[in-house]
């Protein structure tokens, strides 16, 4: 009757049950839906730390371009801070020219002005030798 029964693919389990797939194949199955379910569930969790890898990435690229113009904004300022001294450095170096050129012009007249003196000490010490 077993024999009859397979050929119509009918089987019994381990309880006397007739069931439509031999328990072998049944075990198979149920083995086969529990590493499915498991492999799925290992594609979720892996599917969460993908998505929570990309948004700490995401984050830490947020980050980066923020110091980026941090960056970008200090070497600005530093360019300009720079150029301020260089601009100051000229206006102070300018002043110094005209400064060691009215140094030079007055220097030129102490030396005429001490010409002059010498000649005059001349004059009056001979003007008072004669008298």
């Amino acid at each position: 009757m077993a024999d009859e029964l397979q050929k119509v693919h009918l089987h019994y389990d381990d309880i006397n049950k007739i069931r439509v797939i031999d328990s072998s194949v049944l075990k198979e199955t149920e083995d086969l839906k529990n590493s499915c379910k498991d492999y799925d569930t290992k594609v979720q969790d892996f599917g969460n730390i993908i998505t929570s890898l990309l948004n700490m990435l995401k984050e830490l690229g947020d980050n980066v371009e923020k110091q980026k113009m941090a960056a970008i904004g200090a070497t600005n300022l530093l360019k300009s801070i720079a150029k301020d001294r260089e601009s100051e450095q000229a206006k102070l170096q300018s002043e110094i020219n005209d400064k060691s050129m009215i140094l030079e012009q007055l220097d030129s007249e102490y030396d005429a002005l001490q010409i002059l003196e010498a000649t005059q000490t001349e004059t009056i010490e001979y003007l008072t030798q004669l008298r």
